[in-house]
């Protein structure tokens, strides 16, 4: 028996209704879904931390939540694991005709058009009147709005380089300033206005080769490793609440030095 086998066994096991484990047992499609979310962005995080060990082991269990939706749909007599490497093999096949078939060298706009048209004869149309049917939308908010400008990209509806979002950014943000400035604010108008601030901001991502969502979970990452670094300096949380604005900023200053030297 190889591993492949011997997991999806493991995981029929834990299935069982009557010898199995009532956790994995109880567990359906839709109660797996946070897992299954929890698991991809752990995977993302050991990826970005550049740890062997870790991206093995959080592929692993990532690997663990499809079995279990593989499972789940072979109990119901829907489809089973073979049947979903059997769908994906075939799927890479028919998508990649320039490497399984013609052995044509296509550049990237070649790809992109054909990528499209074996798209619509697999049934994913994309609505004439709206090409952005075919974004997904569970698709975390910045990765939708990176596909926008994408697709109006390929409209030929988009800047020149990134000195076009760079100019809409900080006419945005003027904006945003304009509106908060007023002494008679609108809640409904600032948020249309940091919408369309955050909207460019992401557009900027795309024509500098950035992508946004890890471009700013990596800022999060460094925000709260420099905070808890600058925490140390203190007995506890109402000493750093006493402390002045400018021996704050002057910590941290210190402490983003400090680790901009460790790396």
């Amino acid at each position: 028996m190889n591993e492949l086998d011997k997991i999806i066994e493991i995981i029929k096991i834990l299935r069982d209704p009557i010898e199995g484990c009532p956790w994995d047992n109880k567990q359906t499609h839709n109660s797996l879904l946070p897992y299954l979310i929890e698991e991809t962005y752990e995977v993302i995080e050991a990826i970005n931390n550049k740890n062997d060990n870790d991206i093995k082991e959080e592929l692993g269990d990532l690997l663990l939540q499809i079995l279990l939706h593989s499972e789940i749909a072979s109990e119901e007599k829907k489809y089973n694991i073979k049947e979903i490497i059997k769908s994906l093999s075939d799927k890479m096949i028919r998508r990649h005709p320039h490497v399984f078939k013609n052995k044509k060298k296509l550049n990237e706009e070649q790809l992109t058009k054909q990528w499209k048209e074996l798209k619509q004869l697999e049934g994913k149309k994309i609505l004439k009147n709206n090409p952005y049917s075919s974004i997904n939308s569970y698709l975390p908010i910045m990765l939708q709005t990176l596909e926008i400008g994408k697709i109006s990209s390929n409209y030929k509806f988009d800047w020149k380089d990134y000195k076009g979002p760079s100019s809409k950014v900080k006419e945005e943000l003027n904006e945003v300033i304009h509106e908060q400035e007023k002494k008679k604010n609108k809640h409904k108008k600032i948020e249309e206005e940091i919408g369309d601030l955050l909207f460019s901001v992401i557009n900027l991502a795309r024509h500098v080769n950035v992508n946004p969502e890890l471009a700013l979970m990596k800022s999060n990452q460094k925000f709260i490793k420099r905070f808890n670094l600058m925490l140390k300096n203190f007995e506890n949380k109402q000493e750093f609440i006493n402390s002045t604005s400018k021996d704050k900023e002057m910590l941290w200053n210190e402490t983003k030095s400090k680790l901009k030297q460790s790396n």
